[in-house]
């Protein structure tokens, strides 16, 4: 069936009337409903089209997520959106893309949590990244963008925060992974991004891997083994960290050009959380290498 904008208007017509407005008494139900608004967005024959149809899903999503109710359901199963949560479910991140004919994304979404009252932060992805994307920490307005697919809570001090597994689709010949932190404060306010990351490179406040479009990387939460050197003992010790694959070259020319960078196969590195750190732990020694493909 071809979706018109005319069909589209119509929609957005319907939600700001009412007539689409229920409240969350159920969840299947509403989670129909989001589901038919969503999947518009890629039916779309233009970059226009699938705007327009994000407009109406974005305007419904929040007025669903305004409501102290929608913490009753868990709201996961929304056609094309991705949603990771807290241990608590007390916090929940929503994100979602609308592919462009060039090549390019935009990328948006929602941050839920609750204090006194729902809190609802909306994300929409600003474009180029900053000149200090790798050090430097970000509120919400200036979002960069990506899917975000793990959420890993951790403690820093006496602070909460959580570490957010995200990929991106950088450009038309490379995408990237991300290790993200995102931070809330006692008076809700947001910041992306925390100088915790010791690297190879020093401490940066986000992980950011780019890579060939057509490749795939590995960067997942897994429980693996470790070599730890404990005085002038080194020692296999199992733990949970983020494990990643070593990304290289296609050709040693290539050097430097990360959209010619692709997953070695074989070489696994890692970030494992001590004392408030997330520290990079390299050559991994992956204990089951078919349980990281599923």
């Amino acid at each position: 069936m071809k979706i018109t904008i005319l069909s589209i208007s119509l929609l957005l017509f319907l939600i700001t009337s009412g007539a689409l407005a229920q409240p969350v008494e159920n969840n299947s139900g509403i989670q129909d409903s989001l589901s038919k608004l969503s999947s518009l967005i890629w039916k779309q024959k233009s970059d226009s089209g699938s705007l327009k149809a994000n407009e109406v899903f974005y305007m419904k999503f929040q007025s669903v997520l305004k409501s102290k109710s929608s913490f009753d359901f868990p709201l996961d199963s929304i056609l094309g959106i991705t949603r990771v949560a807290s241990d608590d479910v007390k916090v929940r991140v929503y994100t979602w893309n609308v592919p462009l004919s060039g090549g390019t994304n935009k990328y948006f979404g929602f941050i839920q949590f609750l204090q006194d009252s729902v809190v609802l932060v909306p994300l929409r992805s600003v474009g180029n990244d900053p000149s200090d994307f790798e050090t430097g920490q970000l509120a919400s307005q200036n979002w960069y963008g990506a899917i975000y697919y793990k959420m890993i809570e951790v403690k820093i001090g006496s602070q909460k925060a959580y570490t957010l597994l995200g990929w991106d689709g950088y450009t038309p010949n490379s995408n990237r992974k991300l290790i993200e932190i995102l931070t809330i404060d006692k008076t809700g306010n947001i910041v992306f991004g925390l100088p915790v990351f010791k690297t190879d490179q020093g401490i940066k406040s986000r992980i950011i891997k780019e890579y060939a479009e057509k490749a795939n990387m590995l960067l997942r939460y897994d429980y693996q083994a470790i070599l730890v050197k404990k005085g002038k003992k080194i020692k296999k010790e199992n733990a949970w960290l983020i494990v990643m694959d070593r990304l290289i070259p296609m050709d040693s020319s290539m050097k430097g050009m990360l959209k010619y960078y692709v997953a070695s196969g074989e070489i696994y590195d890692g970030y494992i959380f001590r004392d408030g750190y997330w520290v990079l732990v390299e050559d991994i020694e992956v204990l089951n290498r078919a349980a990281l493909t599923k």
